[in-house]
């Protein structure tokens, strides 16, 4: 009897523990999260609420609140009064719901669309394209599984079609950026080989997408920053309270001219001096080599577009510029970027993705460019007039044709000149 009293003071803990989990992760799953959480979370831009899916799925359900979704990177972080969010706050009937930070390129963008099918059919969104994105290894593994974490994996594979060639194609890459192993990998390498999972894959599958269900919903709204409090409500008041297109874009010139007056390639001051100045000497001509012509990239935006076409979404595709000045002082090659802008809009306007946005040249007007890649100022007062008129307005009803042939190596790896792009499309004609 001691020594049983003995084993229960050690092990019982334990079972108690476990018991008290299991019964945690079996009761109904009850989420509801206030439209507060909802605004905050649509600006946090937070991996939490990437990766994870109750609260953006909650938010982009609300018809009230009218979240819009708005896909991109880097450039959403950069948060002044003419930004997006607070633009629609001031003026437009809609909401943004950002899904963005430096590294959500395709792939991770992809994962994070199909999570929310649901949400996003039949609905409108936005979608930035950076053709920096499309570099020779195309995303990085570290940020994939930065972004991307076995919830959004295991809600994809319990839908994949082995039969599919853009889930083949899909399971492929994420073999490639988190290995072949685990309950993912192993999954994965039976969709790539084209073979269909058998029940007690589905079943593991189902109990894990169980658990984290859970997790997702006692832990997402407790990882939320402030965002909202520090950048988007004190820039609503320095907004004027009537909408005009021209009046607000010549502010947002003059705002940008008193913020970039300490350099020649008229980036924000502190931007050239925390990150420039101290290294300007040795970045002359350092982006000579760089070509965005062939990557992996473009077979992974393929997957996008078969998603958006899968839910019938309505999305403006949005292709933002570099800064004209710093690209000559760093010796990038225009002609190999305006190439690479034209390749992008052959593969989408093919398909029959129609609305896009080119700001491509904009990068040497004046207060357009905050930095050296990201729009900002001026750039957001054109981007803002541009996706609200197609927001707000009635669009026609979209006509998708997918051809999976933009997975193929051929695509990826074609040089897009035009006399290549004629001949690209006769084929995909035959």
């Amino acid at each position: 009897m001691h020594n049983g009293r003995k084993l229960w003071s050690i092990f019982g803990p334990v079972i108690l523990a476990f018991v008290l989990v299991l019964v945690l992760f079996s009761l109904p799953i009850e989420n509801k999260h206030s439209l507060k959480t909802e605004k905050q979370a649509a600006v946090s831009l937070s991996p939490v609420v990437f990766k994870n899916q109750s609260i953006k799925k909650q938010a982009l359900s609300d018809k009230k609140a009218n979240f819009v979704p708005f896909f991109g990177s880097s450039e959403l972080r950069r948060m002044d009064r003419y930004h997006p969010s607070v633009m629609a706050a001031r003026y437009h009937n809609y909401t943004p719901f950002l899904f963005g930070s430096r590294g959500t390129q395709s792939l991770p963008q992809f994962f994070n669309i199909n999570s929310m099918e649901n949400q996003m059919t039949d609905q409108k969104a936005v979608y930035i394209i950076s053709p920096q994105w499309f570099t020779k290894q195309g995303v990085m593994a570290p940020a994939f599984k930065y972004y991307n974490g076995s919830y959004a994996n295991l809600t994809w594979l319990q839908k994949a079609n082995p039969k599919s060639p853009y889930d083949r194609y899909t399971a492929r890459r994420l073999i490639a950026l988190i290995g072949k192993d685990g309950t993912v990998g192993a999954a994965a390498r039976k969709i790539a080989d084209g073979e269909s999972l058998n029940g007690w894959d589905r079943l593991v599958i189902s109990t894990r997408i169980n658990i984290l269900q859970h997790e997702d919903a006692l832990f997402s709204a407790f990882q939320i920053n402030q965002n909202y409090q520090k950048y988007i409500l004190p820039n609503i008041k320095k907004l004027p309270k009537k909408y005009n297109y021209q009046a607000l874009y010549q502010d947002a010139v003059k705002t940008g001219d008193h913020d970039t007056t300490n350099n020649r390639f008229r980036v924000k001051n502190s931007f050239y001096t925390k990150r420039i100045k101290p290294h300007e000497k040795h970045l002359a001509g350092s982006q000579k080599h760089i070509n965005y012509t062939k990557s992996p990239e473009y077979g992974d935006l393929e997957v996008v577009l078969n998603q958006f076409k899968n839910t019938n979404s309505n999305v403006l595709f949005v292709i933002p510029p570099v800064n004209a000045k710093w690209e000559k002082f760093t010796g990038m090659d225009m002609d190999m970027y305006y190439r690479t802008v034209d390749k992008i809009k052959f593969q989408l306007k093919e398909q029959g993705f129609n609305n896009v946005l080119d700001l491509s040249h904009d990068g040497g007007k004046t207060s357009f460019m905050e930095d050296t890649i990201h729009i900002g100022w001026a750039g957001w007062v054109k981007f803002d007039q541009a996706t609200n008129n197609f927001i707000s307005k009635k669009q026609p009803t979209p006509h998708y044709q997918l051809n999976d042939r933009f997975l193929s190596p051929e695509w990826r790896n074609l040089n897009p000149t035009p006399a290549n792009l004629q001949k690209f499309k006769e084929q995909l004609n035959k």
